[in-house]
This record gives C-alpha cells, structure tokens and sequence, in this order.
C-alpha cells in the first residue's frame, strides 16, 4: 500500500504540520502534564530528552511513509496545542490525539482528527480508519463518535495505561471504526 499524506493541513481555526526540533517546548509542556497524559498509553514525559525522543520517533514515521504525526497550531495566535497522528498498518489507518489542558471543550480534536481522516480517506486503498481510547476516557469516545465513527466494542485487556495509578497491567478500551 503507497501512503500519501500531506505535509500541512488547514482547517478553520487549525493549521496541522510536522513537528519541529523547535517545537520541543510546546510539546514537553502537555507531555509532560499528567491530565493531558493520563490516558495516553505512553508515560508522562520526564525531562526534554523524552520529547526529543518523541521528534526523533515522528521524523522516522514521516521518513518510513507510515506513521504521520502532526501538530496542531491554533492559527488565531501561532500557539502548538497539541498532536494528531495517523498511522496505517494492515488494519488501515489508526489515528490518535492529544490537546493541552487549556484548550479542552473547544472542539479542537474533532476539528484536527476530521481533517486527517478526510486526508487519509484519499488513499484509495484504505478501508478502514479506526481508533481505540480507554474504557474511561468518555471525551475522547466523544469525539471518535463526532467524527462519525461507530462504536465495535470492548477490548479486554487492550492496552497498558502508564500513568494510572501505576498499574501495569493492561486496560479494557473501546474501539471505534469508520469503513468503506
């Protein structure tokens, strides 16, 4: 399958592009935030070093024609207040997102992940994009069912949830999918 994805993509009040070595700051300042990360199935960042691991990681993806992460730029002020990322694997497109805190209940993730799904959707030989989020996450099932997606179900045990509680063991999600 020959994934295309664009570099730069623009909504109303979004503009998504890739992420920067210059970025780091703005990243590591919602990675690092154990609201925004606990969920996430990735731990909290410790120090800088891990958000210049995470850019290592998205230039690769980027690189490999893959994984696309971007971030996400609130076009009224210039300020990086998040990522949406897209990865495709036999399964289709798997698409995932973050937001810093302060700009939760404005929408923001439905308009970014609307906006890479339709992209993702010009590959012609996709048929799926699908998302999981965990079990307790009930505004991140909200947006996956604002993009239109549709509930499939429970994962038992799907994945591992770093930054609760410390448990290791793995979390029941909710898997939620568009077809065509």
């Amino acid at each position: 399958m020959m994934t295309v994805m664009p570099d730069t993509l623009d909504t109303e009040r979004l503009h998504l592009r890739r992420p920067e070595a210059t970025d780091a700051a703005a990243i590591f300042a919602y990675a690092s935030d154990p609201v925004a990360t606990r969920y996430m199935i990735w731990p909290t960042a410790q120090d800088i070093d891990d958000t210049h691991d995470f850019l290592d990681d998205v230039a690769a993806g980027w690189a490999d024609g893959d994984d696309f992460c971007y971030a996400i730029v609130e076009r009224s002020n210039g300020d990086l207040c998040g990522a949406v990322s897209c990865q495709f694997n036999q399964h289709g497109a798997e698409i995932g997102y973050i937001l810093a805190p302060e700009v939760w209940g404005r929408g923001l993730a439905t308009e970014a992940a609307a906006v890479v799904v339709e992209a993702a959707w010009a590959n012609d030989d996709l048929y799926r994009v699908w998302a999981t989020c965990d079990i307790d996450n009930a505004a991140s099932a909200r947006v996956l069912e604002k993009l239109g997606m549709q509930c499939e179900g429970r994962l038992a045990r799907w994945s591992p949830s770093p930054n609760l509680a410390h448990d290791p063991t793995p979390r029941d999600a909710l898997c939620f999918a568009l077809t065509r």
